[in-house]
């Protein structure tokens, strides 16, 4: 994991890069108290992980991430520092009900938010998330069950198959 401090308006930003086992490593942006962004990364993170204070924030989304890649755990309990227009929030907030393994589509997302005809702006609202793995958008699928809008070897196939796997 590297660990890098930035300063962002008044508060310290640590960027973690965090190895997993899916050949990307994932990168997370964290404050004292939030996470404000994550992303996937083609690098991979150093082998060497720096030390992190323990009961930090830092410290708690490595170990649940760690615990997510080895099936330990499937909901992350993590402060997130989502941002976004009214309805982007409730789509986000209804996919992070997803239960682990389990797919839904874009029209099942609008109808849960009682915006039955909103698919299309759920697509856009996933499209726009900043918080890879922790919004777990790789579960929301097209109504035919296929990944959507994504390449064949996106991250989201790739989670999408390493949670169904037994």
């Amino acid at each position: 994991m590297l660990v890098v401090p930035e300063p962002v308006e008044g508060l310290l930003t640590i960027q973690l890069l965090i190895p997993t086992p899916f050949s990307r490593s994932l990168a997370v942006e964290v404050n004292d108290d939030t996470i404000v962004a994550s992303s996937w990364a083609s690098v991979r993170a150093a082998t060497e992980m720096p030390k992190t204070k323990r009961g930090s924030l830092a410290a708690e989304v490595v170990r649940q991430v760690s615990a997510y890649a080895m099936k330990r755990l499937v909901v992350f309990d993590l402060p997130l520092d989502l941002s976004g227009t009214e309805f982007e929030l409730a789509v986000w907030r209804a996919v992070m009900t997803i239960p682990f393994g389990i797919s839904v589509s874009y029209s099942e997302v609008a109808r849960a938010i009682d915006r039955p005809a909103a698919h299309r702006g759920v697509a856009r609202a996933m499209a726009s998330l900043q918080y890879a793995l922790f919004v777990p958008a790789h579960r929301v699928v097209g109504a035919d069950g296929k990944v959507k809008g994504a390449a064949a070897n996106s991250m989201r196939t790739r989670l999408l198959a390493f949670e169904k796997r037994k």
